[in-house]
């Protein structure tokens, strides 16, 4: 048994876990099984190593483990502060949470250039859009001049643009948060503020489908 069990490390890809003592549970949520695996590459980068129960647990669960492998890579001191992938996830204390689908950790607001001309609500303790708000109290309807309309035009195609920038990366395996940056990236590319970004303190510049 221990043998076949080397000739399988031997043929697996280095996403795969390594074969361990069996004296852990899987870290794959909704799983608790003995886990006998550990991620070969947690071991690689050292840091604390993840366990799985079976090569099944760990592709299903990569997806958000490997983030652990990113925040590693990149900052400087993560391979040795003890993280394991269930720090990447978002915990709510009234709320039990089952399944392998599950929310990452929110990331800091991003930042947008000076240069970028803002709405109102961008630098808002609370993210009101004080002219819009202003605008649906007067019962008014604004009549736009001609300039204006061409700048709604140049509006909408640059958000087009954007949203087929995101549309690409859409597929499994890619995180929300790598969409997120890809749209503040390219907005920022544009010269333009990610309009939802702020919106009554919405945290993404990507607002939900």
């Amino acid at each position: 048994m221990l043998s076949q069990k080397k000739v399988m490390l031997k043929t697996n890809l280095r996403k795969n876990p390594k074969f361990v003592a069996p004296d852990k549970i899987c870290e794959t949520p909704g799983c608790g099984k003995p886990a006998p695996l550990q991620c070969p590459k947690c071991l690689e980068l050292k840091i604390k190593a993840s366990n799985f129960c079976s090569q099944q647990c760990f592709k299903s669960y990569y997806a958000i483990h490997k983030k652990l492998h990113v925040t590693a890579g990149s900052v400087p001191g993560a391979k040795h502060n003890g993280l394991n992938s269930q720090d990447l996830i978002m915990r709510y204390a009234t709320f039990k949470q089952t399944g392998t689908l599950l929310p990452y950790k929110q990331t800091p607001m991003r930042k947008v250039p000076q240069t970028i001309e803002k709405p109102d609500y961008a630098d808002d303790p609370r993210g009101v859009p004080h002219s819009e708000v202003t605008s649906k109290r007067s019962g008014q309807i604004q009549v736009l001049s001609e300039r204006e309309i061409a700048g709604v035009r140049r509006a909408c195609e640059l958000g087009r643009e954007v949203l087929e920038v995101a549309a690409k990366l859409v597929k499994v395996g890619v995180t929300t948060e790598e969409i997120d940056r890809a749209v503040h990236d390219a907005c920022v590319e544009r010269d333009c503020y990610p309009s939802p970004l702020n919106y009554y303190n919405f945290p993404s510049p990507a607002a939900p489908l």
